[in-house]
């Protein structure tokens, strides 16, 4: 599923980004996303897959990713080895520790709460969190770098953050000297999450104006809504606070 994420926001918005939409009445109607592996040519796309109707433009260098049977669709950039956007659907499954997979839990559904879970995690560096509105629906957007840790701050060599209704793999996840932004986005009742996010080392500035361009042009339609999948209930009950994690990592660069 490429790199992933996890996070927590802190309340303090900054000025409106508005993205303009781009109305679904067009021209030339949107082709289905095709399977994996395509590459894409110029032009509109849609897909249903996390729920609401997605349609977007793309331009040169974009192939379609795995979706992982779940509401998930991603976007791979070819000039960027590395580099994802996916779309996603957040039902509220967290992690109480960035770094127990076991500690799974269920929190309420929504934009603010999934954007204070990312920007409060300690494992992550957060940006400014902005409110933003993708195609007439309005969100929260925090871009994230991820500072160097190792063994003694986190046994895992990731830290995690959701998950996605998937089965084994689901886990949204950040590694060291990673970048992304996270537009989370309120559609009638869902929480999409648009998630543009490099592996370490790999140029994220080229990809991230790139992945703005797609978001810019996309037109969103709520679907009938979807609710969570029931989840059993996990050993530990307690919400995350502000640190889930028992050893927040030494101070590091940011990526």
């Amino acid at each position: 599923m490429g790199p992933r994420a996890r996070w927590i926001v802190v309340a303090v918005l900054g000025a409106v980004l508005v993205l303009p939409g781009v109305s679904l009445a067009q021209g030339t109607a949107a082709d289905p996303l095709p399977e994996a592996g395509t590459e894409l040519e110029p032009g509109r796309y849609v897909s249903d897959l996390v729920g609401p109707s997605i349609d977007f433009r793309v331009g040169e260098g974009w192939i379609a990713g795995p979706s992982g049977g779940g509401p998930i669709f991603t976007l791979e950039y070819l000039p960027a080895p590395g580099a994802v956007l996916s779309v996603t659907r957040f039902d509220g499954e967290v992690f109480l520790d960035s770094c127990d997979s076991t500690s799974m839990t269920l929190v309420e559904p929504s934009v603010p709460r999934l954007a204070e879970i990312i920007s409060g995690n300690p494992f992550l560096n957060p940006g400014p969190v902005d409110v933003v509105d993708v195609g007439g629906h309005s969100g929260l957007r925090v871009d994230v770098g991820v500072p160097r840790f190792d063994a003694t701050d986190c046994a895992l060599p990731y830290v995690l953050i959701w998950a996605i209704p998937v089965g084994e793999g689901g886990e949204f996840v950040q590694m060291a000297d990673q970048q992304s932004r996270f537009l989370v986005l309120d559609v009638g009742g869902d929480v999409i999450v648009i998630a543009i996010e490099t592996f370490p080392g790999v140029p994220f500035g080229g990809f991230l104006e790139a992945s703005m361009e797609l978001v810019e042009s996309m037109a969103i339609e709520p679907g009938e809504y979807i609710p969570p999948e029931p989840t059993p209930t996990p050993a530990a009950t307690l919400e995350p606070t502000a640190s889930p994690s028992p050893a927040p990592p030494t101070a590091g660069s940011s990526a």
